[in-house]
């Protein structure tokens, strides 16, 4: 592990931090925050998340089971972010990620801006990305920049092909975007969930199968009543209650890893931090069910 890449945090996610060597999945914070259009605060984003990770119980009734009974879980920390240089930072995140899963760990990484996908996917490599996102983020580019939050999805494109992404969530993009992309047929609306989540989950799980998949969890996807302090709200969204059932399917998924974006403490009230807290948990708690 590089760990000069590597800001040590105390106490970890859930407070439980184990050895690495030992653990099945390892958080690693990734707190960047360049590229807000909008809001901005990511930075403070994954020490919130584990805040709130340790006022929540551990325990999941839905599942049956304690989290940290059944996984072994390590958090190494934040990477040590340049503030001038985005692309020296995703080379970081790429280095570490790819030490975490050539070790046969799953990375659960917590943002951050959600341009931190497009270094997460290189580390993984071939696989589905799975976006549960209010936004499509496939311009081009936005504002004169061809990598940030609002393109992130459209660099992935940029090396992984369109039939790998399943977007979930949706409800907001340019004009250019739905023109452009309309014909991508593995976009569900958050209209769409909120009537049938059971449906939309069954549907991505039979289109994925048993192929590996990264799994990005934007947490504008919910509706701002549910997280106000995301940098882009976006009015329409899901509940937390539709979320945590798309999750207890997709955790059950060949997962290789995921991460949580897009919170901003400055704009919240702690609702998105518990939020995002809680997504992570039930992830985590369909991994642990595979174990059984």
């Amino acid at each position: 592990m590089k760990r000069e890449y590597l800001i040590p945090v105390k106490p970890g996610f859930g407070g439980f931090d184990e050895p690495y060597e030992k653990a099945d999945v390892v958080f690693l914070g990734v707190p960047l925050d360049v590229t807000s259009s909008y809001r901005s605060g990511y930075r403070f984003a994954p020490a919130r998340i584990r805040e709130a990770s340790a006022n929540l119980e551990t325990y999941l009734p839905s599942l049956r089971l304690d989290v940290f009974e059944r996984l072994h879980i390590s958090d190494i920390g934040d990477i040590m972010i340049v503030p001038t240089d985005l692309n020296a930072t995703g080379e970081r995140i790429i280095s570490v990620l790819r030490e975490i899963i050539s070790s046969g760990k799953i990375p659960a990484v917590l943002g951050g801006e959600h341009t931190i996908t497009y270094f997460c996917m290189r580390a993984i490599g071939d696989a589905f990305l799975l976006q549960l996102d209010a936004h499509r983020d496939l311009r081009e580019e936005y504002m004169g920049d061809r990598l940030c939050h609002a393109t992130v999805i459209r660099r992935v494109m940029d090396f992984l092909p369109r039939e790998r992404i399943i977007q979930v969530g949706v409800r907001s993009c340019s004009k250019e975007e739905d023109e452009e992309f309309r014909d991508l047929p593995k976009t569900y609306s958050s209209e769409e969930v909120s009537r049938n989540p059971e449906k939309v989950a069954g549907d991505v799980e039979r289109e994925i199968g048993d192929a590996p998949v990264y799994l990005s969890l934007d947490l504008d996807i919910l509706d701002p009543a549910y997280a106000p302090g995301v940098a882009t709200p976006e009015p329409g969204g899901i509940s937390s209650s539709d979320l945590l059932r798309l999750l207890r399917k997709f955790g059950k998924l060949n997962l290789k890893g995921f991460d949580i974006v897009e919170l901003t403490p400055p704009h919240d009230n702690s609702i998105a931090a518990f939020a995002a807290a809680r997504a992570a948990y039930e992830i985590l708690g369909s991994i642990a069910s595979k174990k059984e």
